[in-house]
């Protein structure tokens, strides 16, 4: 883009325009440093304060023999922990190889002649673990005393309680390296058993080598020497293969990581209290439903059941929304949470009171089959999500399941998406090109769900998507699977995803065969952890299709890293806590917005509310809004409400149910991963929300009665600028993308970020940063900028230009991407902002056309005619 200089020998301009910039820019700063609850945009850079860099080993030089000088290992977060991911980074570490010495290039693996000097790291016990302490080390849980001399353990205890979390990754040629740990809490494993009172900590070893299983001194009977590297290649001394499989003559167990464990560096880990630790206390009220507020709610629930005047809720959504819902109008729960306003004649008096703002994300694992590299950037239309979601693609090949004859295999064979998708020639990347049964049907939720129905609704208001529900095929010849016509299926929108296809291969006559789309997709019923579970084990959501010899069919084998093709729709805070890679996605105006603060914040303020609930929601379908003219605004985004009863409450029960709510819409929007904050993956309130907020705790309070509709609501849409930094600041900062408030920080910040075609993230996950290759330099993904957005409606302008198809190293277990992004600039920005402020304000008396100002303006004008006549 050509940008025009101004001419220094015309300055009017200049001075013309100085009152008006003066203004904005007080404005704008003064947008940017606002409170957000009680909070600056300082707490929106927690996680990234507690980074540690700690000592690594000396490097081990290979062809020289000998060691170098010592490595880091950079932790990004080590304090208020929860079950997240967690990046870890190194630096001056041997490179990976192959077993001729060559650079490695694909990824970790663990396999023989796998690539040597790999990495490992563990999550342990305490702050200085024995590697009995570490899980899923073949020592976890067995005898401390014994060390690597000891006995096999008995069966099951070295794996006791969840499945590993230990990350294995490689190094790159200039030494550099990254993997990305989930991190347990007691919750996840009692056997670690990490909260607030036990910290824990990270262990990262690298494997350089030497005689770690006593191979060639016979006398030493099992004591190992990490000092002779003579066999480190031979006998893959120097690979992960020996830390899983090779076994000591003299002790009979896999005892083999000796070597490795001295070279360690040790990271500790502070965790937040959970929800577990307010366990002994009674619960004031009970709430349910909208499982995807269940990150705030807990970082909230945590929070507010500390301290002096504790506070205590039972919180639960395993029944799904709409009977949460049922729950709470028949009185069984005290309070519900929603993201749909309730239609029925209301059998109790209540309102709704908003809670934070969040999304719903299409998340995918997708690898480079050539390369092995995780591919971070895609970008999806509504029509591509009906297919996903529809069994649309045709399995082993184009004729051979009537239901979807002559459509493309899987996904990264369709036309549509290579062209909403193209891979720039310089980036040297590739889409995956095997289209196995398991590898085209998203992850996702079965139970009934408000995300479901948003996500179907938003389907359901695409024309392009409609014409291809309703079976009309799309340009390039691909047809919706015949079972999801109408009247076979009711269409959308639906509250929960049910498979509709189960038919067979063309005259097949036997199972599997017979009923071979039965075992593609199978929507997850245990609720959306479960989902995020299966992308975090790399396992599709398919069964296996091969009988075992008793007629039963195993759960589809996990995907090995480096050969990924997962996608799956979750809630955008678990995604951001997951590091998962987040899709882009195409808005009315024909923009691909991904689910980040900005685009929150622009579709806050596109909202329109519901006169009767005052509710607000996106308006899908409707022509000629806002919405549909915003290329900035995210098309899933998701404002949260709590069902307030207003009649019929105990005294006691509602004056604890109003000091939740006060909190969780006060303090409780200070962006944060403290307890008591706001979680990552949320948007703050809006100042009309809290408004709108503060009146429904009113009607609860004095249990008026009041229903839906009877309350104060935002403007409808709100107005431009009527949040503080929070979710309707999009005609300002948010809709150009900047996201100049605290709330733009925070998504941000702990999140995606909207790219910027140079290699950049446009979705990273917990903790600052857009790197895409988690070492902070652009290792494939860089290249020039994609074309303007293909599939854009006709009538809208297309969305600036796109980003490369990047791509990072992939780490065994999950997606990484560097931390150390722009949420370190916040404190800066906010410190120069107010110095801007101290300008502005005087700019703003000048623009004002007061006697003064005029006075003021006169004498700028006549300085800076001095300024211009000197040499």
């Amino acid at each position: 883009m050509r940008v025009r200089l101004p001419d220094r020998r015309h300055p009017g301009w200049w001075h013309r325009r100085l009152p008006a910039t003066a203004l904005v820019w007080s404005v704008v700063v003064a947008i940017g440093v606002a409170p957000i609850g009680l909070g600056t945009a300082p707490q929106a850079v927690a996680a990234t304060d507690s980074a540690v860099t700690a000592k690594g080993p000396k490097v081990w030089i290979p062809k020289d023999k000998k060691y170098g000088p010592e490595g880091k290992v950079t932790v990004a977060q080590t304090k208020n922990l929860v079950d997240q991911v967690v990046h870890v980074s190194w630096s001056g570490f041997t490179p990976s190889t192959d077993a001729m010495g060559g650079l490695w290039n694909n990824g970790p693996q663990r396999a023989v002649r796998q690539p040597y000097y790999q990495v490992r790291v563990y999550q342990c016990r305490g702050t200085d673990p024995k590697i009995t302490d570490c899980y899923d080390s073949t020592l976890f849980n067995a005898d401390p005393t014994a060390g690597f001399q000891q006995k096999t353990p008995p069966a099951g205890t070295t794996f006791p309680d969840f499945p590993s979390n230990m990350a294995i990754a490689v190094t790159d040629g200039n030494g550099s390296g990254f993997a990305d740990i989930e991190v347990y809490t007691a919750d996840q494993s009692p056997s670690l058993g990490c909260d607030d009172k036990h910290p824990c900590s990270l262990v990262v070893e690298p494997n350089y080598g030497g005689d770690t299983a006593s191979f060639t001194d016979t006398t030493r009977k099992g004591v190992v020497n990490c000092d002779d590297h003579s066999l480190d290649q031979a006998l893959d001394m120097a690979s992960d293969q020996v830390l899983q499989g090779y076994t000591n003559k003299w002790t009979k167990f896999k005892t083999s990581e000796q070597c490795s464990w001295e070279r360690r560096a040790v990271v500790p880990l502070e965790f937040a209290p959970t929800p577990a630790a307010c366990s002994d206390r009674r619960a004031a009220f009970t709430a349910a439903g909208l499982e995807p507020a269940k990150r705030a709610m807990q970082q909230w629930q945590a929070g507010l059941c500390q301290g002096s005047d504790p506070i205590s809720l039972q919180y639960g959504f395993a029944n799904g929304d709409s009977q949460s819902r049922a729950d709470f109008l028949a009185g069984r729960k005290d309070m519900a949470l929603t993201a749909r306003p309730d239609t029925q004649v209301p059998p109790r008096p209540y309102v709704y009171a908003p809670l934070a703002t969040s999304g719903i994300s299409v998340v995918f694992l997708v690898d480079d089959p050539k390369s092995s590299r995780q591919i971070r950037d895609m970008r999806l239309n509504a029509r591509l999500m009906a297919k996903l979601l529809t069994q649309s693609y045709a399995p082993q090949g184009s004729a051979q399941v009537a239901s979807v004859a002559g459509n493309p295999g899987c996904i990264f064979d369709d036309p549509e998406f290579v062209k909403l998708n193209p891979v720039p020639s310089e980036s040297k990347l590739t889409w995956p090109t095997l289209c196995a049964y398991f590898n085209f049907s998203p992850t996702v939720l079965g139970t009934t769900a408000d995300m479901t129905y948003q996500l179907t609704s938003w389907i359901a208001s695409d024309p392009d998507a409609v014409r291809f529900l309703d079976g009309e095929p799309d340009p390039w010849g691909m047809h919706v699977d015949t079972f999801y016509l109408r009247p076979a299926f009711s269409g959308y929108p639906v509250d929960a995803f049910s498979r509709q296809d189960s038919s067979g291969l063309v005259k097949a006559k036997e199972d599997p065969f017979d009923r071979w789309k039965q075992y593609e997709w199978n929507p997850v019923m245990t609720g959306l952890v479960d989902v995020a579970r299966k992308v975090l084990q790399n396992r599709p959501n398919c069964i296996n299709a091969q009988r075992n010899t008793d007629g039963s069919h195993d759960q589809c084998p996990a995907l090995m890293p480096g050969r990924r093709t997962l996608f799956a729709i979750m809630d955008t805070a678990q995604a951001k806590a997951y590091s998962l890679p987040e899709a882009q996605l195409l808005n009315p105006a024909g923009g691909f917005v991904p689910p980040d603060a900005p685009g929150f914040q622009a579709a806050v303020a596109d909202m329109t509310v519901d006169p009767s609930t005052g509710v607000q929601s996106m308006p899908y379908g409707a022509s000629d809004t806002a919405f549909s003219r915003d290329q900035k605004a995210y098309p899933l985004t998701t404002v949260q409400y709590a069902m307030l009863p207003t009649k019929d409450v105990q005294d006691t029960k509602a004056a604890a149910i109003a000091k939740f709510m006060r909190a969780v819409t006060t303090t409780g929007q200070v962006y944060g991963y403290e307890p008591g904050r706001l979680a990552p993956g949320f948007l703050a309130l809006t100042a009309a929300q809290r408004t709108q907020a503060a009146d429904a705790i009113g009607h609860l309070e004095s249990q008026d009665g009041k229903l839906p509709g009877n309350q104060a609501a935002p403007p409808n849409p709100p107005a431009a600028g009527s949040g503080d930094g929070g979710g309707s600041t999009a005609a300002g900062g948010a809709s150009g993308g900047t996201g100049t408030g605290p709330a733009a920080a925070q998504v941000s910040a702990n999140g995606s970020s909207g790219g910027t075609g140079d290699g950049s993230s446009g979705s990273t996950g917990l903790g600052a940063g857009s790197g895409l290759t988690g070492s902070g330099a652009a290792t494939g993904g860089a290249g020039a900028p994609a074309a303007p957005a293909p599939g854009a409606k006709p009538s809208a302008t297309p969305s600036g230009p796109g980003k490369s198809l990047s791509a990072a190293p992939v780490a065994a277990g999950t997606p990484a991407a560097d931390r150390s992004g722009t949420a370190r600039l916040l404190l800066p920005i906010a410190l120069i902002g107010g110095l801007v402020l101290l300008v502005g304000g005087p700019g703003a008396l000048i623009l004002g056309g007061t006697p003064a100002g005029e006075k003021a303006l006169a004498g700028a004008r006549k300085g800076w005619a001095r300024v211009r006549r000197r040499p």
